[in-house]
């Protein structure tokens, strides 16, 4: 009679953790010539990327459909700076400027991601001086949690 009991303590114990580790919001960046890279779990991570000048880059923040999502950058990102009624941190340094926003509207069928994206497309400057980086970092809601994703740094 014990053995029903302690199977369901088992599920219980791993529900939570299980929980905890879903995914959202995140970001990505994915550039045609140069590298990609992301992470759709928030944490007060900066990845870092190659960008190569003229390459054509898309940046994507996942999370819940129909959800608000800002995009921002900055010079650098080396910090982890918690902010009151935000999951995560906010890792871009300040001063940080808003670059995008909108809500997530784009359906996506992964089944290990958050169901929706928005992107932003540009080119790469292509007289950018090799060295020069910018970091990018966006606010959306994952499993109904308003977070920082991680953080992207780029550097040519």
């Amino acid at each position: 009679m014990r053995l029903p009991c302690s199977i369901g303590a088992f599920f219980v114990c791993i529900a939570g953790p299980a929980l905890a580790q879903a995914a959202g919001p995140g970001l990505t960046w994915t550039g045609t010539a140069g590298g990609a890279t992301g992470s759709f779990f928030p944490t007060c991570t900066n990845l870092n990327v190659t960008m190569l000048p003229g390459d054509l880059v898309t940046v994507r923040i996942w999370g819940d459909f129909n959800s608000p999502f800002v995009l921002g950058t900055a010079a650098s990102a080396t910090q982890c700076l918690p902010i009151p009624g935000f999951g995560n941190g906010l890792v871009l340094d300040l001063p940080a400027y808003t670059v995008f926003g909108g809500l997530l509207t784009n359906v996506s069928p992964c089944l290990s991601c958050p169901p929706a994206f928005g992107f932003l497309t540009f080119t790469v400057p292509p007289t950018l001086p090799i060295g020069t980086s910018v970091s990018v970092q966006a606010i959306g809601v994952g499993n109904s949690q308003l977070s920082f994703t991680v953080a992207i740094t780029a550097t040519v």
